[in-house]
């Protein structure tokens, strides 16, 4: 068998994700807001637990401890801010897209 050939069965062993004829959004399976903000809300709350677990690590020198507890208060910053955004997206009146012209 040639290597094309392989490369091809491999391929093909590997693909099994049904392709469809549409766009993605078609699905309707989508991730709404409601969902986005939830998810976040459980990502700040383990971020959170993570910099007392990184706070109370003894096996850090203090240099690691406060660039761990930095990089993981940005992160947490981050993360409300887009909640917040989400939150005020959610808020916001609907509006109907313009045609492009």
């Amino acid at each position: 068998m040639s290597a094309q050939a392989s490369a091809n069965n491999n391929r093909e062993q590997i693909e099994q994700v049904e392709q469809i004829k549409a766009a993605d959004w078609t699905d309707m399976d989508l991730l709404t807001r409601d969902l986005a903000g939830e998810l976040l809300d459980g990502e700040i709350e383990a971020e959170e637990k993570r910099v007392a677990a990184v706070t109370d690590d003894p096996g850090l020198t203090d240099e690691q401890r406060e660039s761990a507890i930095m990089l993981r208060q940005r992160r947490i910053e981050a993360m409300r801010s887009v909640r917040s955004d989400l939150a005020a997206a959610a808020d916001a009146p609907a509006t109907t897209p313009h045609p492009l012209t």
